[in-house]
């Protein structure tokens, strides 16, 4: 068994880099709220990783090869706006977003450091 090519920490690296992407476009989106026709930009990865384990695969190298090539997809908004320079940014929605995407990635984060803790304590025989 490979360790450290699982199926868990495939999907947990996948989850950060998609959510590394996602606050970066939220960075954008909030650092143009005063651009004339700007449109809001938004990321999306969970829809394809869900499908992907929903389909499962032959064996995890096969899947782990499909998870790691999942790349996230960013959409350009085509809401309409309120404001009058075509803008639209909502402040509340992206700090909203924000928020959750920290939150997150702070628990990926967390669950891949258990994940290696495990790894260590088996390995060391729980002696570490």
């Amino acid at each position: 068994m490979d360790w450290f090519n699982s199926v868990s920490a495939a999907l947990l690296n996948k989850d950060l880099d998609g959510l590394w992407v996602r606050q970066r476009e939220i960075s954008d989106n909030v650092s143009n709220i005063e651009t004339p026709g700007y449109k809001s930009k938004s990321v999306s990865f969970e829809d394809q990783l869900k499908k992907l384990m929903a389909e499962g695969g032959e064996n995890s190298g096969d899947l782990i090869s499909r998870i790691e090539s999942t790349t996230p997809q960013t959409s350009v908004s085509d809401d309409e706006s309120l404001r009058l320079d075509g803008n639209n940014v909502d402040a509340e929605k992206e700090n909203i977003e924000l928020a959750r995407t920290q939150i997150n990635y702070n628990y990926s984060l967390r669950e891949l450091s258990d994940y290696f803790s495990r790894l260590r304590y088996a390995i060391t025989d729980g002696k570490a």
